[in-house]
């Protein structure tokens, strides 16, 4: 189901400004699926956002239970939002893995740390009684180590500092940071124009300003190229997500469905 991760991390792109939302994601043959919160909150030159995804009835059954959250705390040098420490935590029924970047822009590394925690089952035989038990034991593991290549932004952050719309002048950007399906330059977002543009809104409610399109090129050319088409009100703000027909489950949509603003 990464195409609904997709989905979900399409969430974190929006102005910055202090706001909690709560973003719908549905499927055709499903209905509802899943749903996103995302929060920004700013404290003079600090700033954290937070992004959680959450499967429901159908998905959440197949998927145990899966929740994933995005974390991105860091500082604010003349109006860009610069990393610290990104956090990735996927949680699931019987499993929990956290991915830790910690950036170290001086010295152009990163520190990576991946905790993973499992509960296995453990079938034990006592002889007494001639019965065999079954009992749950936690296996825990943990690794650290630098990574090869140093990437200045995290996938939120990224998101954030992509301050723009279709009237900046700005057509295209390549999205490159640390929690993108691509580690390789392949995440393209292009605004909609003209002919193109009239047609992608017929697939929007009323309220529409911009659209763009996102384009994620997989690493394994086995898997399918994704192109997501994500459209932002006149506030500059994200409010809708559609991902075209795939393949017997249909049509993927995320709308927003709660959306509050504190501006300072």
């Amino acid at each position: 189901m990464k195409i609904l991760a997709t989905i979900f991390l399409l969430t974190g792109f929006l102005y910055a400004q202090d706001f909690s939302t709560r973003y719908d994601v549905d499927v055709s043959m499903f209905g509802k699926v899943g749903y996103a919160d995302v929060e920004l909150k700013e404290d003079g030159k600090k700033y954290e956002i937070k992004l959680v995804a959450n499967t429901v009835d159908v998905a959440a059954f197949l998927l145990n239970n899966r929740v994933e959250t995005f974390v991105s705390k860091g500082v604010i040098v003349d109006g860009k939002y610069i990393p610290e420490t990104f956090v990735k935590t996927k949680t699931k029924t019987r499993s929990n893995k956290i991915q830790t970047y910690y950036f170290n822009h001086k010295e152009k590394e990163i520190i990576f740390v991946e905790e993973k925690t499992n509960l296995v089952s453990q079938t034990d035989f006592n002889p007494s009684t001639f019965e065999f038990t079954t009992r749950d034991v936690q296996e825990s593991s943990k690794e650290e180590n630098i990574l090869d290549d140093y990437i200045a932004d995290d996938v939120l952050s990224s998101y954030l500092n992509t301050k723009s719309s279709c009237i900046d002048g700005h057509r295209s950007y390549n999205l490159f940071a640390i929690g993108a399906h691509s580690d390789e330059n392949r995440v393209t977002l292009s605004c909609l124009e003209n002919t193109k543009k009239e047609s992608a809104s017929l697939l929007f409610s009323d309220g529409i300003a911009n659209i763009y399109n996102l384009h994620v090129e997989p690493i394994d050319p086995d898997e399918t190229t994704v192109d997501v088409l994500i459209a932002y009100d006149y506030d500059g703000l994200l409010k809708e997500a559609v991902l075209g027909e795939i393949f017997w489950i249909g049509k993927i949509t995320a709308k927003r469905v709660y959306h509050k603003i504190s501006r300072k």
